[in-house]
């Protein structure tokens, strides 16, 4: 059977718009709520607007940003990829609920995606903050703080969800064990830097022991109180994201 070049531009328009109208039928969350958004804008000040132009913009979803309600279940429902973002100063950080706990785990075991980010010592009290009660049920866990030095920066793997070896930001996190390993830390010693899992029913979630590819802290420069100034390792961070939560997004 032939078909005419109109034919086929124009099948192939009503093809990336039927993709187009499901992706923008699509709700990513990025939870902020337990801590204040000035502790995220301190490290990127472009941090939100980054987000909007990759999730709305390159991903055709819609972004919501939470900064102050519970994830309970009624909230959970309306969504298609929750990212929780651990809290950055432990002067200001508040905890996972355990209303939240439970409808967080409840979400990915009934086919939602989740993305947690947690952090090191100084910045989140892991143990009370709940990370483990949400990614143990499926076969991850988060430990003490790893001994590296800082902005060394981790590499991703190429596989299933990540499909270019790129360059992330690392500069301090908490070692993470199980899963099946999406990036590394760029450093001997083969620590993993993020995980994931995913379930029959499509639910998925990640884990990592750091927030800076969260934050999009990559080429970011910082001065330090020395008046030294640091631009943090990992140009790719924004890619690595875009095709991690595309491949939470698919169905």
């Amino acid at each position: 059977m032939k078909i005419s070049i109109s034919k086929f531009i124009i099948i192939s328009i009503l093809a990336i718009a039927t993709v187009t109208a499901q992706a923008q039928n699509k709700v990513v969350l990025l939870d902020i709520s337990h801590s204040q958004k000035s502790d995220y804008t301190n490290v990127n000040p472009q941090m939100f607007e980054q987000y909007h132009e990759l999730v709305e913009n390159k991903l055709g979803a819609t972004l919501e940003i939470n900064e102050d309600k519970e994830l309970d279940g009624a909230l959970l429902a309306n969504i298609d990829v929750l990212i929780i973002i651990s809290p950055l100063s432990s002067a200001t950080s508040g905890n996972l609920s355990s209303t939240e706990r439970t409808a967080i785990v409840d979400f990915v075991k009934n086919g939602g995606n989740v993305i947690l980010f947690s952090d090191e010592d100084r910045r989140v009290n892991e143990a009370a903050f709940g990370g483990n009660d949400i990614i143990k049920p499926f076969g991850m866990s988060f430990g003490g703080d790893l001994p590296l030095p800082g902005n060394i920066g981790a590499i991703s793997f190429v596989g299933e969800v990540i499909k270019g070896r790129y360059e992330l930001p690392y500069s301090g996190g908490r070692k993470i064990t199980g899963g099946i390993p999406l990036s590394v830390v760029n450093t001997e010693g083969g620590y993993v830097h993020g995980a994931y899992a995913e379930l029959d029913n499509d639910g998925k979630i990640a884990a990592f022991g750091e927030t800076m590819v969260g934050l999009f802290m990559g080429s970011v420069e910082m001065k330090r109180p020395s008046g030294e100034t640091i631009v943090w390792f990992g140009e790719d961070d924004k890619r690595f994201m875009q095709e991690l939560i595309n491949w939470m997004l698919e169905d």
